[in-house]
């Protein structure tokens, strides 16, 4: 469903500048307060781009897919990997991110945020990429970037982890031997609670 738009006049002269009576601006005004409104996988089919809550495929790794042969919502389900107090020293050592969160247990709980010290972002996003990335050559040629990341649940030592990993669009390139792939990454804590989304951009060979 979506709004009807507003017939205007404007008086003499003006005729409400072209919005009146169904007028050009009332047919592009009525067009971007179109909302489509139908399942999720009704969605992914319309719009080509996989929406979360329509259906996942399992079974194969999709890194081992070409762009021919992968499909929207062809998925990963990773293992589960626990993140420890050793981790997280040896993340702050070794990238000199040493901010206090994650190494003054004291400092860290009087934080409002955290429970006490805990795991770096970029810690939680390197082990998401171990726990989804096909170590063996393959199709999937590079990865280009991440968009819209956000960290949800702090981490804890002793929480462990499991990332989903989504074909969400696939976009061939016409004058390329690759297109572009985004995937949708969620990461999830023991009791399911989400730690991390955001979305990975890849580029993907047609044939492999």
């Amino acid at each position: 469903g979506s709004p009807l738009p507003n017939l205007i006049h404007g008086g003499p002269g003006r005729a409400g500048g072209g919005e009146e009576m169904g007028g050009l601006r009332g047919i592009t005004h009525f067009m971007q307060r179109t909302a489509i409104q139908a399942s999720p996988d009704m969605l992914t089919a319309i719009g080509g781009e996989w929406v979360n809550g329509s259906q996942r495929r399992l079974g194969e790794h999709p890194f081992t897919k070409s762009l021919a042969d992968l499909r929207l919502g062809d998925t990963l389900d990773s293992e589960w990997r626990e993140v420890t107090l050793d981790d997280i020293e040896h993340f702050a050592n070794f990238t000199g991110d040493t901010f206090y969160a994650h190494m003054n247990e004291e400092a860290a709980a009087a934080n409002p945020f955290f429970p006490g010290r805990v795991a770096h972002g970029y810690l939680i996003v390197s082990f998401a990429a171990g726990l989804f990335v096909q170590p063996d050559p393959g199709p999937v040629l590079a990865n280009y970037g991440l968009e819209g990341l956000n960290f949800i649940t702090p981490v804890s030592p002793g929480d462990k982890l499991k990332v989903t990993l989504t074909a969400k669009r696939i976009t061939p390139r016409e004058t390329d031997e690759y297109g572009e792939v985004r995937w949708d990454a969620q990461v999830v804590n023991q009791n399911e609670e989400p730690v991390a989304n955001y979305d990975v951009l890849t580029l993907v060979a047609k044939e492999y």
